[in-house]
């Protein structure tokens, strides 16, 4: 599970969002977004982000924090984004998962 979880840590370091959804995330996962329901599938979420992702010249994201009990991982990233048109957005994010073999079925972001 370690293993997972550095690649997964790496892979959205990089920005590879789409490539981490693709990689990690069950067809059938449920992710939330601050309490709300964001996406109910990896395609769904592919998607919504794909435009966002094409929007972010830069990305930088730093670990915080990493917690993994279980099949359940927490990860919180400083975020800092900076969109095609030279706009910095900068966010704290907490990405709690409920892992199965190998996939994430549920992903809860909650802003900090």
């Amino acid at each position: 599970m370690h293993k997972l979880i550095d690649d997964f840590i790496a892979m959205n370091q990089a920005g590879l969002v789409l490539e981490l959804c693709e990689k990690y995330y069950d067809e059938n996962v449920i992710m939330l977004n601050n309490g709300q329901i964001f996406a109910e599938s990896m395609r769904e979420s592919y998607d919504k982000q794909k435009g966002f992702v094409k929007s972010v010249k830069e990305f930088n994201v730093e670990l915080v924090s990493k917690n993994i009990k279980g099949n359940i991982v927490e990860l919180t990233f400083n975020y800092k984004m900076t969109g095609s048109d030279s706009t910095v957005n900068e966010f704290t994010g907490k990405h709690i998962q409920t892992w199965k073999n190998d996939k994430i079925i549920k992903e809860e972001y909650v802003s900090v």
